[in-house]
């Protein structure tokens, strides 16, 4: 492709108008015909790198200041705005031909993007979705690797969705991706905040940052309309700012689509939405209030979109799990398992009160914190965890390259040291907490979700919390097979 259509609208003139065959931002990728691009990070600047990269064979720099190189330079005022305007420009501008729908926020954001695809879908359409859990492309998977992929993986996969007819993109957008300037043209047509709770501060260092990073989001630059919870004090804020037109939702304060009447059961929530004055019963099968909240943000968005109330009941009720979040599997014990992704304070706290809702026995949690982390909610997690539990098993969860002992005292250094263990590998933690229980408790395993791997010293060996369980309710069914004489 032409330098000149790759670099359109990064605010540059292009001089010799060379043939590009690639886009590079790692020197050591750098071939002969590459487009070299100089991003800034927290531990490397590729701006040291340039000259690398001509001596690879680079035929032109794109970076924030001069650098010492004979090649075509060219300066723009933020190269990860650069870079994805030029990955956007290589896979012919996907995001202005789909309709983009991004949902932000700490908690809520997986479930919410599979709620607003099922009611899509309810209504017709050709959905694609991007987020924590891949990308899905009709019948396609594609592990991305993060809850929101880098540019170049990014309009690669959207524009793959044109290609085999997707209509509606519904993607999750981290605070991350906002600050990193990863969907930076990406003008969504809906935008849907959830809640901001503490998280990240390893890399945000202030709820301020973390939150400033999200409200990148709703202006009138990267986004035409907003659906915001009002129950939030930052949803609160962000309405009151806001300069396109929004929808409010809320539980407890005066919005636009609000629910009544929640009744959580074992296996359903039902409740009474109203929405925009019009009122639906709906019969839902994910659990909790929380899971309320993310369905009055799908409504909200889809509403907009154009969906009729039915279309929208019947997408909220067709959906029967999210993957990792509060998946729930009845042992041979008649222990219940529930698997979740809650890795945060405020996600720990709504998943054990949903739980404690539901009238068990007893709650047996199993949950740790992350390696190289935010460290400030460890502590935090371990009171929550505390408070709303009958007992904890303290464990590892992505140590990465922090050891799994230091972690777990931080996380009891918020704790009574009452009512729990620590064991450090997490499959005798989970086995553990299934032996100790008994017929009409729940184990709550929390933190991983549906993730297929445990990060330990930099190497992400297969791991899954569900193939936990599961070898562990074969030995249940066998060694009750043994004592009734059936084996």
């Amino acid at each position: 492709m032409k330098l000149s259509q790759l670099l359109y609208g990064t605010g540059v003139k292009v001089t010799d108008d060379l043939d590009v065959l690639d886009i590079v931002y790692d020197s050591r990728k750098v071939k002969n015909g590459s487009l070299f691009v100089c991003l800034k990070g927290n531990n490397t600047d590729g701006h040291n790198y340039a000259i690398d990269a001509e001596k690879n064979g680079a035929i032109a720099i794109v970076c924030e200041e001069k650098v010492n190189v004979k090649i075509q330079q060219y300066i723009v005022k933020s190269t990860r705005q650069a870079i994805s305007k030029i990955f956007s420009n290589y896979y012919e501008n996907p995001e202005k031909i789909l309709k983009m729908i991004g949902v932000t926020g700490t908690n809520g954001k997986t479930t919410t993007t599979f709620l607003i695809k099922s009611i899509l879908e309810a209504k017709g359409d050709c959905v694609g979705l991007i987020g924590t859990e891949g990308a899905f492309i009709g019948q396609q998977y594609i592990n991305t690797g993060l809850t929101t992929p880098d540019p170049e993986v990014l309009f690669k996969v959207l524009k793959d969705m044109v290609n085999v007819g997707i209509k509606y993109v519904v993607m999750e957008v981290s605070a991350h991706a906002l600050d990193l300037e990863k969907v930076f043209g990406i003008k969504f047509d809906v935008a849907v905040f959830t809640n901001l709770t503490q998280d990240h501060l390893d890399y945000f260092i202030t709820m301020e940052n973390y939150k400033n990073a999200k409200l990148k989001l709703f202006t009138s630059k990267n986004t035409k309309t907003a659906v915001i919870n009002i129950d939030d004090d930052v949803g609160k804020e962000i309405m009151k700012n806001i300069d396109v037109p929004a929808i409010s939702y809320a539980l407890k304060n005066p919005s636009d689509i609000f629910a009544i009447e929640i009744n959580n059961k074992l296996s359903k929530t039902d409740y009474v939405v109203n929405m925009l004055d019009n009122v639906m019963n709906v019969e839902s099968n994910l659990l909790g209030e929380f899971n309320v909240y993310n369905s009055l943000a799908a409504a909200g968005a889809c509403v907009v979109l154009g969906c009729d109330d039915k279309q929208i009941k019947k997408g909220l009720e067709d959906l029967k799990r999210v993957p990792g979040r509060l998946n729930s599997y009845i042992l041979n014990n008649n222990v219940t398992v529930v698997i979740d992704f809650a890795h945060t304070p405020d996600g720990i706290e709504k998943v054990l009160k949903t739980l404690r809702q539901m009238k068990f026995k007893r709650i047996i949690t199993v949950f740790g914190c992350g390696g190289n982390r935010d460290k400030g909610k460890r502590s935090i997690m371990g009171k929550i965890a505390e408070n709303n539990s009958d007992f904890v098993v303290l464990t590892s969860d992505n140590p990465r390259f922090e050891n799994p002992e230091l972690i777990i005292d931080d996380i009891e250094s918020g704790m009574m040291k009452k009512k729990h263990t620590r064991i450090a590998d997490r499959d005798l933690a989970i086995f553990h907490a299934i032996d100790i229980a008994t017929s009409g408790d729940v184990v709550a395993v929390l933190g991983k979700g549906a993730e297929e791997y445990q990060d330990i010293n930099g190497v992400k060996s297969p791991y899954n919390d569900y193939y936990v369980v599961k070898e562990k309710d074969e030995q249940i069914k066998i060694d009750k097979a043994i004592s009734g004489g059936k084996i």
